[in-house]
């Protein structure tokens, strides 16, 4: 094995991998981490979907028998030498300080989003007098060119949903980030979308987390699109991108 190219799934600590769903999933071992691999061919042919989804159960199943620090789609080393070398062996301290802190917690997403704009637009007219009375106006002009009070009616309606959602994040993440140990916030997809965070948190409040989002589904389920996900590897709090990078960063080998 060891003159084969490694394609990598995750850092764990040392132990058995037996009844992985792949047999050729093995780990190569620095000192107390281990990098989980499987042979591979360089230059390797294009990834498939099938490729990412057997990415993700392979990194789910070591992670059901402890802790992970998930690696990126695609990372390859060339060698065994060369992984121990870029990775293992210099990002040692680095990674083992991961393992301790990711040691007991999982990771839960959090995505949220308007079920009907039209309710809210309707606030906002009865929130903002300036915005009714322009609309009004406009309305009472319906043949003459009123395009420059649309196009500002249509800013001042952005800006303050722009403002409601922001509220409404800011509300969840006060409930909800006292029970987690750490959390991210991500792009917002879309103009409905009001949150996408992530969240890490210890097993022990785990239900006390999913009593959280529940209670927010009860209080805010009429107005609001709550998705919960979880648990899920912890690729928002301490995914590597590359062999021997830190996060956000790429080395070595990416497979075509």
């Amino acid at each position: 094995m060891g003159g084969s190219a490694k394609r990598i799934f995750c850092i764990t600590e040392p132990g058995p991998l037996s009844g992985l769903a792949d047999g050729g999933i093995h780990t190569i071992v620095y000192r107390d981490v281990a990098a989980v691999v499987r042979d591979a061919v360089l230059p390797g042919l294009p990834p498939t979907r099938q490729d990412l989804v057997e990415h993700l159960r392979v990194i789910e199943q070591v992670m059901a028998r402890g802790t992970v620090v998930p690696v990126g789609f695609g990372a390859v080393a060339a060698t065994e030498e060369e992984l121990r070398e870029s990775l293992l062996a210099p990002r040692y301290d680095w990674l083992r300080g991961l393992l301790d802190h990711l040691r007991g917690k999982v990771e839960l997403g959090l995505k949220v989003m308007w079920r009907d704009l039209a309710p809210v637009f309707a606030e906002i007219v009865s929130e903002r007098p300036d915005v009714a009375a322009l609309r009004a106006w406009i309305a009472a002009r319906p043949g003459t060119n009123t395009h420059q009070e649309r196009l500002r009616i249509g800013q001042m309606l952005a800006q303050a949903l722009d403002g409601k959602r922001l509220g409404e994040a800011q509300e969840i993440m006060a409930a909800l980030a006292p029970l987690a140990a750490e959390t991210r916030t991500g792009k917002l997809l879309g103009n409905k979308m009001i949150l996408n965070a992530a969240f890490l948190v210890a097993k022990e409040r785990e239900a006390e987390f999913d009593q959280g989002v529940a209670g927010l589904g009860e209080e805010r389920g009429h107005r609001l699109l709550i998705r919960y996900v979880g648990p899920e590897p912890p690729f928002n709090f301490a995914s590597l991108q590359g062999a021997g990078a830190q996060p956000n960063e790429t080395s070595l080998h990416r497979s075509p």
